[in-house]
């Protein structure tokens, strides 16, 4: 199918002139009806009153057919389109101004209905017949009148050529109108269209204006709109990830190659070979979980699978966390309290990861001498596991962003013991795995996680 076509503006054309050949062959045909019947009303009217006028003359005299006659013939002066045919007694010719205008086959036929239609001579007749019995008064009488259709049909047929070609040439404008309209009123999508030329990796900042914009248009232009700001969004995190990463990993390289080029400068004894493979270890065991922790992640956007769903003891799972950080929150001063019991369906293993990164991420941001609480609620249909500990308030920008990959809230990016940014990202793909969700505030120097996860999901 060629480009024109398969063009809306083409289709949105000859519908409209398809209903609009429909519409005027509609009107054409009532008006010529209507026509048709205007002149055979006005027939019938001029008609009769002429019949009524012979009547009168007939009953006046009834007995003088000549002097009769001569009143017919000045009454009917002036009208050349009349035939005028009458008898008296039926079957005796009084008056003719034609030729006998009728076959008696066909005025017997037509006798019941007086108006009627026939022709003679290439000439077409709209007449009456008008039949008036013997009485003692007067003899029987039958009147035929006639009136030449001829030129109403002239009229008629030039009528018709004219709706004809003024039809013609009304449709072929609306057409072409029709067609102008639709293409004006499809130019927001190639407004949309040169937007979307103009979109790249590197700009992503074009946008439609939804208020210029027909209704008709104006939901997808909107949805166009709320992509661009997902994909703007999305590019964002990703540009971010790619140079976090670089980061990462550049770190540890450079430390492996630093020292193992300082170690093969010149002769060293075992010992201090010894160490360096010991350093070396330590980065590559660093490098190893960055590397795991990323697969972990790329495996949840792909949709995480839970193989060992089981009843978990939450209360018994913060326990067990509790006496393994116990060590490291003694050593800060720190105490760690939990409240609360709740059993639900999920991985043990990964739900343990997801409270062991947050209990991990408290204990490094909480203030010395200060107490970590682990709240359990159970629900009807949920269960909401909270942590919250006291340190440094996380502004509004850095809680959209905490649970990003690579992202840490100090503005400083520096590579420290902390971990590489991906335990709260691997904490919400466990939640959101388990059919929950969470989210974080921080305010007055307290900052809460909040986990919900729901029960049908489990």
């Amino acid at each position: 199918m060629t480009p024109l076509l398969n063009a809306i503006s083409l289709r949105i054309s000859l519908i409209f002139s398809l209903f609009t050949i429909v519409i005027l062959l509609i009107m054409g045909i009532v008006i010529h009806q209507l026509v048709m019947h205007h002149f055979e009303q006005q027939d019938h009217t001029q008609l009769e009153g002429k019949v009524e006028l012979i009547e009168n003359l007939l009953k006046q005299y009834h007995n003088n057919d000549l002097f009769l006659t001569t009143q017919l013939e000045d009454a009917l002066v002036g009208h050349h389109g009349l035939m005028v045919q009458i008898e008296r007694p039926i079957g005796h010719l009084l008056l003719s101004s034609h030729p006998p205008l009728i076959s008696s086959k066909l005025r017997l036929q037509d006798a019941k209905n007086p108006l009627t239609e026939w022709q003679t001579n290439g000439h077409n007749f709209r007449g009456l017949i008008v039949t008036s019995p013997h009485t003692k008064l007067a003899d029987s009488h039958q009147i035929i009148l006639g009136i030449d259709t001829t030129e109403h049909q002239l009229f008629l047929d030039d009528f018709r050529q004219q709706l004809l070609i003024i039809g013609s040439a009304g449709t072929l404008t609306l057409m072409l109108l029709g067609w102008v309209a639709a293409r004006r009123g499809i130019r927001p999508a190639h407004t949309m269209a040169r937007v979307a030329e103009g979109i790249s990796a590197q700009d992503l900042t074009g946008r439609l204006e939804v208020n210029h914009i027909p209704v008709e248009l104006r939901s997808l232009a909107i949805a166009f709109n709320e992509m661009l700001d997902r994909l703007e969004s999305a590019v964002a995190r990703l540009s971010d990830f790619s140079s976090d990463l670089t980061h990462e990993l550049r770190t540890p390289i450079n430390n492996l190659m630093t020292q193992t080029q300082v170690c093969l400068s010149r002769k060293r004894d075992i010992s201090t070979y010894q160490e360096v493979l010991f350093s070396n270890l330590e980065e590559y065991e660093r490098l190893a979980r960055m590397i795991s922790d990323m697969l972990f992640l790329a495996k949840a956007e792909h949709g995480l699978c839970l193989p060992n769903l089981q009843p978990v003891k939450l209360d018994q799972e913060v326990q067990a966390l509790f006496e393994f950080y116990d060590a490291l929150a003694a050593e800060k001063g720190m105490k760690l309290a939990s409240s609360g019991k709740a059993t639900i369906q999920g991985d043990a293993l990964m739900l343990r990861r997801a409270l062991s990164n947050l209990l991990s991420n408290a204990l490094r941001y909480a203030k010395p001498g200060t107490d970590i609480h682990v709240v359990i609620v159970q629900q009807a249909s949920s269960t909401i596991i909270t942590i919250q500990n006291e340190g440094p308030t996380i502004s509004k920008d850095q809680q959209q962003r905490i649970f990003d990959r690579f992202y840490r809230t100090d503005a400083s990016r520096r590579r420290t013991d902390e971990g590489a940014g991906l335990g709260l990202a691997i904490t919400k793909s466990i939640v959101e795995a388990h059919g929950g969700c969470i989210e974080v505030d921080s305010e007055r120097e307290k900052t809460t996680f909040k986990i919900k996860l729901f029960k049908q999901a489990s």
